[in-house]
């Protein structure tokens, strides 16, 4: 496995954190079995609960400050504004949390976390 750096930065462009060749996606959000160039086992990793705990703690931040702006008069959206926001909202959650789940597969591979084997 290579170093910190760069299995998070593997993880958060969506390639293999172990050899960054293959992709750890199969489409949206679903993992690969494992790697099709070094056959890490990325489907076994349990990045289940962790991203989007963490892509909504990164872009609830960023909402909180509009919140506080409105709460004290200094920003005041009208309907199509807040829409817009509302959409771009949607929009960062969503990349946000294909970003933490690959960056949370990167940190369960490097630290050999896997999914236990259901018997029966």
């Amino acid at each position: 496995m290579p170093g910190w750096a760069v299995t998070l930065g593997r993880g958060l462009r969506g390639r293999c954190p172990r050899c960054g060749c293959a992709p750890i996606f199969d489409g949206y959000l679903k993992v690969h079995p494992q790697c099709a160039h070094c056959a890490a086992p990325l489907g076994e990793m349990p990045a289940d609960d962790a991203p989007p705990y963490i892509a909504m703690l990164v872009v609830l931040q960023i909402l909180a400050v509009f919140v506080v702006l409105f709460y004290k008069g200094i920003y005041d959206p009208g309907f199509f504004m807040a829409g817009l926001m509302l959409l771009l909202l949607v929009a960062a959650c969503m990349v946000a949390l294909r970003l933490t789940k690959g960056a949370v597969i990167g940190i369960l591979l490097k630290v050999g976390l896997k999914r236990e084997a259901l018997d029966g």
